[in-house]
């Protein structure tokens, strides 16, 4: 039986609540398998987390014969990014775990700093008619081991990875609470006290409301659990239901998606289009947790778009850095239109859209764009208003791998640790 008090005593505001809904729209969280689209409203897409340009992984060529020495070029490149992420200026959000996988045709960079190194920036600048980015691809089952929650397998579904936990199919009930939440009492399910922050993806309410993916705040039995939905109608349905991780911030979540110690292993079980295929990766030393310093959390929310360079860290007054490997900043925009929508929805880009990958190892703890990374935004306002830019500042244990030859050498870059994310709305 659920707890009708406990959950009009919850505490999170119905404002407060629907600030979260829309801010979690970064996460990538669940794909539906029937939408390849991101209207923007904030809704679970994967071209929401990914920024769809996100996904070109780093420099490399554009595919074929000709490599050096008689190698193959690489046809495809790949992220893997493992993160205990949080979003700026909204600690209502809370954090948790989000994992992007993202394997894209290998497309030659627009503006490179170290060519043919994993460290320094590079930036591609896209065009939605003529030059769109490259689309995420299928590249078989993903597995992440060495979490404090556990191993996870990661597919791809629709248009980008999730990684489901548990599922099943049961006669469903949900109800509304006070302040935002909603209980979900699903029969055959089964919770546990290790979904909290992880999220509840349902389908076939007739209410559209109830259905969708939402953070799971508690756990009240092994049948019934507590998410965020400020929409929720009382309503009873037969409904398919799935609990994935990896799909971004929950409120109050008191779980540590990545721990101080974690050691983390990647592997891939080959399939769909078959362009990656390498040993596992790993141990990576997963980056600490930190605190950006007082310039940085200035400039995280407000990138400047005059060509100036930018430096983000947690090195100066006012931060702190945890142990990590490497340094990462991404950094992606759009020209859509942001209207009426929640401040973290990241629409498809009207015209032009940039992409920023900038990566350090050792130093200290701190990495600055330079001017000519900095002019690709600025060139790409004056030709299309930006408006918006998410950019993201990651602390990481690094680690890579590339195809055997003679396969083409196709390399994928594995990035773990902890993050935060950005907003600007110029």
């Amino acid at each position: 039986m659920i707890d009708r008090m406990r959950l009009s005593q919850n505490p999170w505001s119905r404002r407060t609540a629907v600030a979260i809904a829309t801010a979690l729209a970064f996460a990538g969280c669940c794909p539906d398998p029937s939408d390849d689209t991101d209207d923007g409203s904030g809704g679970a897409s994967a071209s929401a987390g990914s920024g769809g340009s996100a996904a070109s992984g780093g420099s490399g060529g554009s595919g074929g014969d000709g490599g050096a020495g008689g190698s193959l070029a690489p046809t495809h490149n790949g992220i893997i990014s493992i993160q205990d992420m949080s979003i700026l200026g909204a600690p209502q959000a809370g954090h948790g775990l989000t994992v992007q996988v993202l394997f894209t045709a290998a497309r030659p960079p627009t503006y490179e700093e170290a060519p043919g190194q994993l460290t320094g920036c590079r930036g591609w600048v896209y065009d939605a008619q003529d030059d769109p980015p490259p689309p995420l691809t299928d590249q078989g089952v993903v597995t992440i081991s060495g979490l404090t929650g556990g191993s996870l397998d990661c597919r791809f579904q629709g248009n980008g990875y999730v990684c489901p936990v548990h599922s099943g199919t049961g006669q469903t009930s949900v109800t509304p609470g006070q302040m935002g939440t909603a209980a979900y009492v699903m029969s055959g399910a089964m919770f546990s006290a290790a979904d909290v922050g992880r999220y509840l993806r349902v389908d076939g309410a007739a209410t559209g409301e109830n259905n969708g993916a939402f953070p799971i705040v508690a756990v009240e039995s092994s049948e019934a659990a507590i998410v965020v939905n400020p929409r929720a109608t009382e309503e009873a349905f037969v409904a398919d239901h799935v609990v994935l991780a990896g799909a971004g911030p929950v409120p109050g979540n008191p779980n540590d998606p990545i721990a101080s110690g974690d050691e983390l292993v990647v592997g891939i079980e080959s399939g769909g289009v078959m362009a990656f295929e390498f040993p596992d990766v790993g141990p990576i030393e997963a980056g600490g947790e930190f605190q950006l310093d007082e310039a940085s959390q200035s400039l995280l929310g407000a990138v400047p778009l005059d060509g100036t360079p930018m430096t983000l860290g947690c090195g100066g007054e006012g931060g702190s850095c945890g142990a990590a490997q490497g340094t990462l900043v991404r950094i992606t925009s759009t020209d859509g239109s942001v209207e009426g929508a929640p401040a973290s929805a990241m629409p498809p880009p009207a015209d032009k859209q940039v992409e920023i990958q900038c990566i350090s190892l050792g130093g200290d703890g701190s990495i600055t764009v330079p001017a000519e990374a900095m002019k690709l935004l600025q060139e790409a306002h004056q030709a299309s208003s930006i408006t918006r830019i998410r950019t993201a500042f990651m602390r990481e244990g690094v680690a890579s791998a590339t195809n055997a030859e003679p396969a083409p050498r196709n390399t994928v870059h594995v990035v773990a640790g902890h993050g935060i994310l950005g907003f600007t709305s110029p």
